[in-house]
């Protein structure tokens, strides 16, 4: 039987963590290593200057792990707790992780980036959701189960037959309302979903404070945000790691030819 490797940034508690493992857990052998708490927006960042401590125990049909460190730090103690992993799924996320504004962001793409480079098939999820949401260990939008299906029949067909070519990660991104029929389109990302803006306050001693503020900006048809926030679709990025523009390497050189003034 396969073995898989379920994480996410959310929290052992997250709805969108446990409807995917109750799916997973019927088609493979499935552990679960995941932070013991909150941990969105923490990128593929490791925890480097201090031991990570870990628990484990044993839910319906899968073991899992909760430990104190990262998204990422889960698929670099894997193997301490798994022989064999033939695939690292992460998700189901509270909060959509469209455009590379996101993608770069997100703890529970990160995990999925840092499987990716350790040689792994990954696949990351996501659900949109309200601001409320985003934080909330339990949160996610509606219809779990179906976006959890859609998850697992990609992941099965990954195992069988392996990434499609020149792809390194599927980034999934359901919608708030995902209805039964939706629509499962190949897209690419969009560069920034939101415009970030500070909101200054002060507080009760007089002292200012900052608070991110997120913009929506309008997405490009074709794009993930547009599918998933104008068309009420499903997402499926395929996402590469090699963030270097080969095919500029040439214009780079002829940028530098001439001496420094």
């Amino acid at each position: 039987m396969y073995k898989t490797c379920l994480t996410n940034d959310d929290g052992p508690h997250s709805r969108g963590l446990l409807a995917l493992a109750e799916s997973l857990a019927e088609v493979c052998e499935l552990t679960v290593i995941v932070p013991d708490g909150q941990r969105s927006a923490t990128g593929k960042g490791l925890t480097l200057n201090r031991p990570l401590r870990a628990t484990e125990t044993t839910a319906k049909g899968y073991r899992m792990i909760m430990h104190d460190g990262t998204p990422a730090d889960s698929v670099v103690l894997a193997p301490f707790f798994m022989e064999q992993i033939d695939l690292f799924v992460s998700g189901i996320n509270a909060g959509a992780n469209l455009g590379y504004q996101s993608i770069l962001t997100s703890g529970t793409v990160g995990a999925a980036m840092e499987a990716s480079l350790k040689g792994y098939k990954a696949i990351a999820a996501s659900m949109e959701a309200g601001p409320q949401d985003w934080f909330n260990q339990t949160g996610a939008g509606g219809n779990l189960g179906r976006a959890a299906r859609i998850t697992c029949d990609v992941a099965i067909r990954v195992l069988k037959h392996g990434l499609p070519d020149g792809t390194d990660i599927l980034n999934l991104n359901f919608p708030c309302h995902l209805e039964e029929e939706a629509p499962l389109v190949v897209t690419r990302p969009t560069r920034v979903r939101m415009r970030n803006e500070v909101d200054q306050r002060t507080d009760p001693h007089g002292r200012k404070y900052y608070w991110f503020v997120g913009v929506e900006v309008e997405p490009e048809p074709g794009t993930d945000a547009h599918v998933v926030l104008k068309e009420n679709g499903v997402s499926i990025s395929p996402l590469r790691i090699n963030g270097i523009a080969e095919e500029h390497l040439e214009a780079v050189r002829r940028f530098l030819a001439t001496p420094f003034s």
